[in-house]
């Protein structure tokens, strides 16, 4: 269970979960509480996807969030009595706080939710007591690092045994050669990508000033944000502000942004917070090293002057300087490069999540055998 089948890194991990479990055990389908979505396309056709309310774009009710929660709730329940699960696995704090509950009404016999990062609706406020009477009743939430596992015990008070921790999974895909790019995004020097929606924590702003840095002894090197969000002007306002406008490129969603990522000299991520980013797994799986915030789980996944750079979140100085140490250091950082492929393929696989997963629904399932319906 789901929010939505848009592109996101919780979505993609979803997906990528019910195409490979394991079908002589498992009959999954995907429920997203308010529409499908551009992922929709990578679902196993064995898969249904079932949407609970109308498009997004259709859903503004008076009376706002509260009427919405209302609804949804009781579009749920009338999806839940129709599937009959064992287990509902929901993503997010949205699916996991309404469905969670919605599950536990209907006697569900297995919830679980999945942690992506650190945040939730406890600490934004919002709906707090249904999200602590969830917290009550989800027999197990995964989470993607121990940073998050580590937030949520604190922030929340979650037991550390109702939580388990399973790394996010990626298919290492063959070394292809550098794709073809537009010759606006060239560059004598080097040219870097960040994949992330254009939101504040993602740290777009703190970029740029290091950007600007770089660009004062290589005025050619070339950023490029993939990517769109509520940002845009305010970044587009600071790249003239700095006099990098010609050196950062904003170019907006672009589909299987994944697939460019071996035209660049590395890739960069300068987030405030993170839970465990499928942005970074990308670019090492396809052996571009990585400049990164050495936020939330971003260490448990990068080693540092190994796989990539990591930097404090907010310092720009110590980001232009990485950049630099990129630029100038070629050889270096394809040997870094090559280090974040193997640890990939070594330790975050999509096998290794999917197999990961499967024995937590196993030992739950095993655990709650008496709550099972007879079929």
């Amino acid at each position: 269970m789901i929010g939505s089948l848009a592109i996101g890194g919780a979505e993609t991990q979803l997906v990528r979960l019910a195409n490979r479990l394991d079908r002589k055990r498992f009959n999954p389908s995907i429920v997203c509480l308010w529409q499908g979505g551009e992922l929709e396309e990578s679902v196993a056709a064995d898969v249904p996807v079932i949407r609970a309310m109308m498009p997004v774009g259709q859903r503004r009710v008076p009376g706002g969030r509260a009427v919405l929660a209302v609804r949804t709730l009781a579009a749920l329940v009338l999806v839940l009595r129709r599937q009959r699960p064992d287990v509902v696995h929901a993503y997010l704090p949205a699916a996991y706080v309404l469905g969670g509950l919605v599950a536990w009404m209907l006697r569900v016999p297995i919830i679980i939710a999945s942690r992506r990062g650190l945040t939730s609706f406890v600490t934004r406020g919002s709906g707090l007591w249904l999200a602590q009477l969830a917290n009550r009743v989800i027999d197990v939430q995964i989470c993607n690092s121990k940073a998050v596992r580590d937030w949520a015990t604190a922030k929340e008070g979650l037991s550390v045994a109702r939580a388990r921790i399973i790394p996010n999974g990626i298919d290492v895909p063959p070394l292809q050669p550098a794709p073809g790019l537009p010759g606006t995004w060239q560059s004598t020097s080097a040219k870097a990508l960040m994949v992330a929606n254009l939101i504040r924590y993602k740290g777009h702003r703190e970029l740029l000033k290091s950007v600007a840095v770089v660009c004062d002894r290589y005025p050619s090197f070339r950023l490029v944000l993939i990517g769109d969000g509520p940002e845009r002007t305010a970044l587009v306002d600071l790249a003239q502000e700095l006099a990098i406008t010609d050196n950062v490129i904003l170019a907006g969603k672009v589909r299987d942004a994944s697939e460019l990522m071996r035209g660049f000299d590395f890739t960069v991520l300068g987030s405030s917070e993170e839970g465990f980013p499928n942005a970074l797994m990308e670019s090492m799986a396809r052996a571009v090293p990585v400049v990164a915030t050495a936020v939330g789980g971003v260490p448990e996944l990068v080693r540092d002057g190994i796989d990539g750079l990591l930097v404090p979140y907010g310092d720009t100085a110590a980001m232009a300087t990485a950049i630099l140490w990129m630029i100038e250091h070629p050889e270096e950082r394809r040997a870094m490069g090559a280090s974040g492929r193997a640890r990939i393929a070594g330790e975050f696989s999509t096998e290794r999540m999917v197999s990961a997963t499967q024995s937590v629904y196993e030992e739950m399932l095993l655990r709650g055998a008496s709550r099972l319906p007879s079929r």
